[in-house]
């Protein structure tokens, strides 16, 4: 217990809570993608999630665990470094002694956070508690909260940048932070953390520009 933790046990936590994310994002870009087939293959993927739903409300809980086992070591590891440092230093960290990815990472984290209350407000509580089960209608209305409204749109297009922004320097970290070797992470790793940071938020913003100029309706 004591080096869980402990200030390496926190960076631990926080890199298997981040990769747990990144896995999840995969798998909910796979279902978004699924708009392009059509609305009926849309609501008949969500209809399917909605049969399973006991195994689903299990994989909800341990992702608000995870969520929760990184915002609290991530704020904890940011106060933590803050008065370590406090001080010791007789100038500020610079572009060249620390990236802007790594600098603002618990800003990006605020900005994604208050993203994903907004997103469970409008889109999952309504998928939760709709008895309209076209789920497709239902993503792309053109009210506040929802796709079809710009706005929203646009709001969801910043936080999936911001989204990129914190994977870019987090997504390598967290293998840092597990002690994987130099050599995977300069190599494979580094391939994979740019289909992680650019692709799919690339394509979750892709998305949202095919529903916004009416190629997905």
């Amino acid at each position: 217990m004591n080096f869980l933790f402990s200030s390496i046990g926190r960076k631990i936590q926080i890199a298997i809570s981040g990769l747990f994310f990144v896995i999840f994002l995969f798998f909910h870009l796979l279902n978004n993608l699924v708009l392009f087939a059509g609305e009926e293959a849309f609501n008949q993927m969500v209809g399917f999630l909605e049969s399973i739903k006991p195994i689903i409300r299990i994989m909800e809980f341990a992702l608000l665990g995870m969520l929760l086992m990184h915002i609290i070591n991530a704020f904890i590891a940011s106060y933590q470094n803050k008065k370590a440092s406090s001080g010791k230093y007789a100038i500020s960290p610079t572009p060249m002694t620390a990236s802007l990815n790594s600098r603002t990472m618990l800003v990006s984290g605020l900005i994604i956070l208050s993203f994903f209350v907004i997103h469970l407000r409008f889109l999952w509580y309504t998928f939760q508690t709709t008895e309209d089960h076209n789920y497709f209608q239902i993503l792309l209305q053109n009210k506040i909260g929802y796709l079809g409204h710009f706005p929203t749109a646009l709001f969801y297009i910043v936080a999936i940048s911001f989204i990129s922004v914190h994977l870019k320097h987090g997504f390598l970290s967290a293998f840092k932070s597990l002690g994987f070797p130099p050599k995977l992470i300069k190599g494979p790793l580094a391939i994979l953390a740019f289909f992680v940071w650019a692709i799919i938020p690339m394509l979750f913003i892709l998305i949202i520009i095919c529903i916004q100029i009416g190629y997905i309706n």
